[in-house]
């Protein structure tokens, strides 16, 4: 599949890269040997930098986002969410493309690494939320959301998939015109808007990788799988809006 290097608008309201790792010490002794092992243009926080973008209940529970009691390095372009046996990377603000992010990633796990504390790797998972404020997913995606009661016309539909793909596990969830609460700036009310969502969590696991260089192929190539159901998904007429770059 040729797929684009980048589209605009990207509507990528959350990029993360969940990879879990397996040591002998106490995670409380491994968040200061992780601190010392990283360069200082990171700084350490206990406290949530913004809250989660989305959180509705229908999302899949594969990655998860703790809010108390968080142990969280940052720079100037993402934010690395550690925990016991598992680092969570996003970006620090707006989505900052694979080309920027990935080396990014490489960087910190490397550096993670020159602690001489991980003993393996056990799984990796990509997941990309996009967000589509005031458009029905019909019109974007190859997908129809009907069922046997053709005379219902559904206000708001959830869908939800797991599969196999190019020896990746996909959980793929699309919420189709769900109400979102956007606060507002000064005292003004908040606005309801109607949202789609297109959640893709690609995931391998049940993994035994001691190779670095092991570990940053299996995450470029769930990205390129994350990136090819997500593309596969879209209307050509859709795709073509999106201005893309190949």
């Amino acid at each position: 599949m040729h797929l684009p290097k980048k589209i605009s608008p990207d509507n990528i309201r959350e990029a993360v890269v969940e990879v879990k790792y397996l040591s002998n010490l106490p995670f409380e002794v491994l968040v200061g040997l992780f601190f010392n092992t990283l360069d200082n243009t990171y700084t350490y926080t206990n406290k949530p930098l913004q809250p989660p973008a989305i959180t509705p209940s229908f999302y899949g529970q594969e990655i998860t986002f703790k809010i108390g009691n968080l142990s969280l390095f940052y720079n100037n372009k993402i934010s690395i969410q550690v925990s016991p046996n598992v680092f969570v990377f996003s970006s620090l603000n707006q989505y900052i493309g694979w080309d920027d992010y990935f080396p990014e990633i490489k960087k910190a796990l490397s550096q993670f690494e020159n602690s001489n504390q991980i003993k393996k790797w056990t799984r990796v998972g990509v997941r990309y939320i996009s967000e589509y404020a005031k458009r029905d997913l019909k019109d974007c995606i190859k997908f129809n959301f009907s069922f046997g009661l053709p005379q219902v016309q559904s206000e708001t539909t959830a869908f939800r998939s797991e599969f196999n793909y190019n020896n990746s596990r996909v959980i793929l969830n699309l919420n189709n015109r769900v109400p979102v609460i956007k606060q507002k700036l000064s005292n003004k009310q908040p606005e309801i808007i109607p949202t789609s969502i297109i959640d893709i969590d690609v995931i391998k696991d049940n993994l035994e990788i001691s190779n670095l260089e092991e570990l940053l192929n299996v995450i470029n190539d769930n990205h390129t799988n994350e990136k090819e159901v997500y593309f596969g998904m879209l209307t050509n007429e859709y795709l073509n809006s999106l201005n893309p770059q190949y």
